[in-house]
């Protein structure tokens, strides 16, 4: 049996049968379902007006692969009062797979309210480091090549990663119709 918390903060007990059949299902995904932007950011959007209304900034981390497509639909949900009390860290690239570590290292120890110089300084050295590395290993990634021959250069990422990284406060983004989020680059 296995103690878990509900939505409303109540313990009920789950029983291992029910764990079992539910750890089973997903060792036997092989896809990812997709989650529409305007759901996710409807979510984030709610969580950031709890943040802004208790008078803090929410930073919000997308590693992901392509995550600025989600920009805009955040945007939106976003309540435009809030928006300087929001900052977006997203990618505009397909990444390798280990990536998404390389743009949270340093950011409990370097990001500071409204001021970010030193997390963007440390994080772009970091990340052309491990481009040079990940350039020196000439590893052959079909899946990777192919995504990335699909944007057609977008995002810059053969120079260095850090080049398909945006980092931006909300109320500084500027979406276009038809078009991706402009950001501050990393």
């Amino acid at each position: 049996m296995k103690d878990c918390l509900d939505a409303d903060h109540e313990y009920h007990v789950v029983s291992k049968e029910k764990v079992a059949a539910l750890t089973s299902t997903l060792a036997d995904r092989t896809a990812k379902d997709p989650v529409p932007h305007a759901q996710i950011a409807h979510s984030l959007g709610l969580l950031a007006a709890r943040v802004a209304n208790a008078g803090k900034e929410l930073h919000i981390l997308m590693p992901g692969c392509n995550t600025i497509r989600l920009v805009q639909s955040l945007q939106t949900a976003v309540p435009k009062d809030i928006h300087q009390h929001i900052w977006v860290l997203c990618t505009s690239s397909v990444w390798p797979s280990d990536m998404a570590p390389f743009l949270w290292h340093h950011y409990g120890s370097l990001a500071q309210c409204g001021d970010l110089q030193s997390f963007r300084s440390a994080t772009r050295s970091l990340l052309g480091e491990y481009t040079d590395h990940y350039k020196r290993q000439r590893i052959e990634d079909d899946a990777l090549r192919e995504a990335r021959a699909k944007q057609s250069g977008v995002g810059g990422a053969e120079q260095s990663l850090a080049e398909a990284v945006y980092l931006d406060r909300l109320d500084g983004v500027k979406v276009e119709a038809g078009r991706e989020a402009q950001m501050m680059m990393l």
